[in-house]
């Protein structure tokens, strides 16, 4: 996974076919089940003194549920979010892919999505 070494350029390339992905996931069954389970957190009486960076970790945690499911119904969708996030396009990612690749690239992107993982950090400045 490449993404903190994207140029400005690769960066908007990997964001809009990110973007393309997501969009895509949102219309299907997925989506509705998201949907779904942002309604139900969003509904929840909050503990005072809860922090916004428990509803990032709640964010995070439902992204990272989200990619065995992508792996069954959406796997076209989930080759853009890979291939974005090694500043890639698809057709360059299927082409240096093999099966060794896209599981390791998988569980480094569910890491770069934990706690203290590293696009947490780097998108933290715009969920704060």
């Amino acid at each position: 996974m490449k993404f903190n070494e994207l140029t400005a350029e690769q960066l908007m390339q990997s964001l809009a076919l990110i973007g393309e992905a997501a969009e895509h996931v949102m219309q299907g069954g997925i989506g509705e089940d998201l949907v779904r389970e942002i309604a139900a957190y969003r509904s929840k009486p909050k503990a005072k003194g809860t922090k916004q960076a428990d509803a990032y970790e709640w964010a995070a945690g439902l992204v990272s549920k989200c990619i065995p499911r992508m792996l069954k119904e959406n796997v076209g969708d989930l080759y853009k979010v890979l291939a974005a996030v090694d500043g890639q396009t698809v057709e360059e990612y299927k082409a240096c892919s093999n099966a060794a690749k896209v599981v390791s690239d998988v569980a480094a992107l569910k890491a770069a999505l934990a706690k203290d993982g590293e696009l947490r950090r780097l998108f933290a400045g715009f969920l704060a």
